[in-house]
Formats: C-alpha cells, sequence, structure tokens
C-alpha cells in the first residue's frame, strides 16, 4: 500500500507530483554535488586534493539518506507556490510533463546551490558521510528540515507546511 504525503490542502497536482518523484535520484546526487562543491568554496578555495576530500568524495553518496525527506519537503513547496500551474496552457508545445520538470529542476537547481552554503545543511550531510552512517541520520536529517524550513521561513505541524507570520 502507497501511502501519499500531504504537506498542504490542495497538494492534488499529481503530474507535477510524478515529475519530482520520477527525477528524485538523479536531483538528490546533484544536491550532494552541490554540498561537495559548497564545501570547497568555503573550506577549500584552493581546491587541494587532501586526504579529507579524496575520502569526502568516495563516502559523499552514503550521506543521500539524510536528503531524501528533505527532497521531498522542498518538492511540497515547489508544489505549494506553483500551485496555479495546473491548468496552464502550454503555448511552446511541450507537454504539461516536460514542461513541469523543467521548471521544477531550475528551481530546484537555484534552491540548493543555495542550501548547500547553509552549515546546518552543509556540515550534517559532512559528518553523515565521513561516519560512513555511523552517526544519529534521525537528528542531523531534522537539522537539515529546520535549516530548509527556516530559509523559506516555514513551519511544519504535524506534516503540514504552513508560512510564518512575518
Amino acid at each position: 500500500m502507497l501511502i501519499e504525503e500531504k504537506y498542504f490542502a490542495q497538494d492534488k497536482n499529481y503530474l507535477l507530483k510524478s515529475v519530482q518523484a520520477f527525477s528524485k535520484e538523479a536531483l538528490l546526487k546533484n544536491w550532494l554535488h552541490e554540498i561537495l562543491k559548497a564545501y570547497n568554496i568555503q573550506h577549500n578555495p584552493m581546491e587541494l586534493e587532501d586526504d579529507f576530500i579524496i575520502e569526502l568524495k568516495k563516502k559523499i553518496h552514503f550521506a543521500k539518506e539524510l536528503l531524501e525527506e528533505n527532497y521531498d519537503i522542498l518538492a511540497a513547496i515547489y508544489r505549494h507556490d506553483h500551485a496555479d500551474n495546473q491548468l496552464e496552457i502550454m503555448w511552446d508545445g511541450r507537454s504539461h510533463m516536460e514542461a513541469y520538470d523543467s521548471d521544477w529542476k531550475e528551481m530546484y537547481a537555484q534552491w540548493v546551490s543555495k542550501l548547500s552554503l547553509i552549515k546546518e545543511v552543509q556540515r550534517p550531510i559532512i559528518k553523515f558521510a565521513v561516519s560512513e552512517g555511523g552517526v544519529n541520520h534521525t537528528f542531523l536529517k531534522q537539522s537539515i528540515r529546520r535549516a530548509i524550513l527556516s530559509n523559506f521561513n516555514l513551519r511544519m505541524r504535524s506534516q503540514t507546511l504552513y508560512r510564518v507570520s512575518a
């Protein structure tokens, strides 16, 4: 039985959800690559290949587990912020799925590039990767989730997203 996550009341764009689910694995790998890139920018600007960097590159895939649920949250934020595109007419000959895929991947790349520079996102990934998953992953996942929600000025209660009043 498949349990469907609904992060807000009108989360009904099933075409967009399926595009996001189909792209998930590749985009998670992209996110890990962005974290490596951000780490190098901040802590290794000369891009020296020391033992730590070599080890991190070999083990970064272990941290994918921390990003899976957080990917789902980013996908829900996108669906929430782009809920009006469901009945849009495509004038350029693309199907809705092609347009959703292109638009989602473009926004995702922007978000991940920015989020990867945030130490509360970057550090748990690095720590988990280097330890090969040998640390408390629940705490690290929640740390990343808090950073993401804070970045978007959102809160989450009972798997439901809502905006924080300014």
